[in-house]
């Protein structure tokens, strides 16, 4: 049986250690395109909505988002949950693929298999866990979405989500995806998301080697950081926000 996935990716320019990074740019495009762009190339996705807020400081983003021909829509600040559901619920979606802006290297082939996964283990989520932070989605089922958006009421469920979900394991088939495949030596140390200017500097590097635009896959990237060990140490200080490490949030 066919499923319509929809995905959504969170954008802001209110970003607090990095202001307006969804704007800056990498090689030849802001990082808001290279999101856009790497996840367009999911296969079999029906579109691609960009919610960003109702703030005027996010009128530069949406007409970035709208110059990239994709749908924009604009909710509230703090209550993504609401935002990112009245994004995608005009599309009717049997499944919600969720991605943030500040990840301009996401990896088509790993979300497209973690759909899989949801979808042949029947299950309601599946996250990023196990995998290099920017590089994975999150995938829901729009009918647990729409259970999170009528009974969600803590505030960090309503800002980041997806918590709802993952923490009613009793009630919600949670999921992962395995990575299998060797992994180099010190890459669960490697962050791919910009959260600060150290990492914008890391992305700017790596997207000058890569020598293309998006997609990108993580197997690229790997083998870039292991053939220049410098690259790691760009951006090895930055201290991972409990929440990013869980949704890489703040680019919400």
């Amino acid at each position: 049986m066919s499923v319509r996935t929809v995905a959504v990716i969170q954008a802001r320019m209110g970003s607090t250690r990095l202001p307006g990074k969804v704007l800056e740019s990498i090689g030849d495009r802001s990082l808001l395109a290279w999101t856009v762009d790497g996840v367009r190339a999911i296969p079999g996705l029906a579109t691609v909505v960009v919610a960003t807020t109702t703030e005027t400081r996010d009128d530069p983003l949406a007409e970035a988002a709208a110059a990239l021909d994709v749908e924009v829509h604009r909710g509230p600040v703090q209550d993504v949950l609401t935002r990112c559901f009245e994004a995608v619920e005009p599309h009717r979606p049997d499944l919600v693929l969720r991605q943030t802006a500040d990840n301009p290297f996401p990896d088509p082939s790993i979300a497209a298999h973690q759909v899989a996964a949801l979808v042949d283990g029947e299950l309601d989520y599946v996250g990023i866990a196990g995998w290099p932070i920017g590089i994975a989605a999150e995938v829901c089922r729009m009918d647990a979405l729409s259970a999170a958006m009528r009974e969600a009421t803590a505030a960090a469920d309503r800002e980041h989500v997806t918590p709802f979900l993952y923490s009613h394991a009793d009630r919600f088939r949670i999921g992962t995806l395995p990575r299998t495949a060797p992994v180099p030596v010190g890459s669960e140390r490697w962050r791919y998301t910009v959260d600060t200017p150290a990492d914008l500097e890391l992305a700017s590097a790596l997207a000058a080697r890569l020598g293309h635009g998006p997609p990108v896959s993580l197997d690229e990237l790997e083998a870039i950081m292991a053939a220049e060990p410098a690259l790691a140490g760009i951006n090895a200080a930055v201290v991972q926000k409990p929440w990013q490490v869980a949704q890489a949030a703040e680019g919400r």
